[in-house]
Parts: C-alpha cells; structure tokens; sequence
C-alpha cells in the first residue's frame, strides 16, 4: 500500500468511527426522546466546488411539521478539501418553522469554527474532536423544545 492510499485509510477510519458515534448518540437520543424524533444516520457527499463529506445524525421531529413539510434538527461534523488543505468544521442545528421566515433556513445551536489542518493526523484529531465534542451536546432536542419520554432511560420526564 503507497502512502496515498494508506492515508485515505486512515481517514476513512476516523469518517467510520465519527459515524458509529453519531448513530449511539443518534439511538441514545431517540431513547430519550422516544415518540417525538425519528433519527436518520450516515454520510452525506453533497455536491460542492471542493471534495466535500458531512458525517453526523439528523432527526425528523414528529409532530412537528411545519408548513410545506417535516421539521428536522441535524448535528454534523464537515470534511472538506480546498487549496490542498483538509477543513473541518462542525454544527448542531434546526430548521427555520416556517420556510421564509427567517434570513437563515436553519437556526444554529453549536457551530465548531472551521478549522484548516494540514496534515491528515492533525485532520483526524479534528475529526474526532469535533464528534465528541458534538456528541456531548446531549441537551440538543431539549434546547430545542423535543419532549422527554416517560420512558426515558435517564429517567427524566
């Protein structure tokens, strides 16, 4: 194995682990919040400019629809490339109420500032930091307004 593809190895390792990550906290948060949010997990390769990867959890909020359509809250951590530096940035979010009302669609509760790295370990401890530091937000559906089940596992209501 060269060098180029040993390192795109390791990068597919850290984007797998951050994914195994967001779907615990994806199922913790589901358990919690059971009746009122369906979780959706994976990978997403938007069309970009720059080689671009996001990796995180999103939730549809049942009940919760807003006109036009459903209502959805996602945390992600962003993986890109551009001037031959690797850009890491991260942000856990809901969509606007109502499509139009607002300036911005999405209404942003933790942004992780973009960060440029220009190693692939530097790049891989961004990654990983950013998950965690993402997936220690578990007040998220709360601070948003999702309700707690009576099932709950924390045993909060």
């Amino acid at each position: 194995m060269d060098a180029a593809a040993a390192g795109a190895a390791v990068l597919m390792a850290a984007l797998n682990e951050a994914v195994r990550d967001f779907q615990t906290y994806g199922y913790d948060q589901f358990l919690a919040h059971q009746g009122a949010v369906t979780p959706r997990y994976g990978g997403i390769l938007p069309p970009a400019v720059h080689a671009h990867v996001d990796v995180g959890v999103s939730f549809d909020l049942v009940g919760a629809a807003r006109r036009g359509g459903r209502r959805e809250a996602r945390m992600s951590v962003s993986v890109g490339l551009r001037d031959e530096m690797f850009v890491v940035a991260g942000e856990a979010g809901v969509d606007a109420l109502e499509p139009g009302d607002a300036d911005e669609p999405w209404e942003y509760l933790r942004e992780l500032p973009e960060v440029a790295a220009s190693d692939l370990d530097e790049c891989v401890a961004l990654i990983r930091d950013y998950t965690a530091r993402l997936c220690g937000y578990t007040a998220f559906l709360d601070d948003i307004g999702v309700p707690r089940s009576s099932r709950s596992p924390t045993g909060q209501a």
